[in-house]
Order: structure tokens, then C-alpha cells, then sequence
């Protein structure tokens, strides 16, 4: 995935809440896929740019 931005985090929530919905009414059955080492492996690269960025930025 990519970083959320609060330009972003609206439409993902919205986009959680209905596929959360459509589980719950049976028109939809489907999941997203797990985490793949590859997924894993990006998302702790983005966290580690983030982190050290806010770290910079406190200093």
C-alpha cells in the first residue's frame, strides 16, 4: 500500500467501511490477499522513512 495522507485516509475508510458492509450482507465473500513477504518488506521500508523523517524533523 501506500502511505496515507489526509488527502487519502477518507476515501480508504470509506472503501473499508463498504467492503466491511457488503461482507456482512453476503454480496460480497471476498478478502484481500495477505501479506506477502515482498508487502511486508515495503510497508517496514515506508514506516522506517516516516519514523526517522519525524525523528529528523523533532531535532
Amino acid at each position: 500500500g501506500k502511505p496515507f495522507t489526509p488527502e487519502t485516509i477518507g476515501m480508504a475508510v470509506a472503501m473499508r467501511d463498504l467492503k466491511q458492509h457488503l461482507r456482512e450482507t453476503g454480496e460480497s465473500k471476498g478478502y484481500n490477499a495477505g501479506f506477502t513477504p515482498a508487502d511486508r518488506s515495503r510497508f517496514l521500508g515506508a514506516l522506517d522513512q516516516m519514523a526517522r523523517k519525524a525523528i529528523k524533523a523533532a531535532e
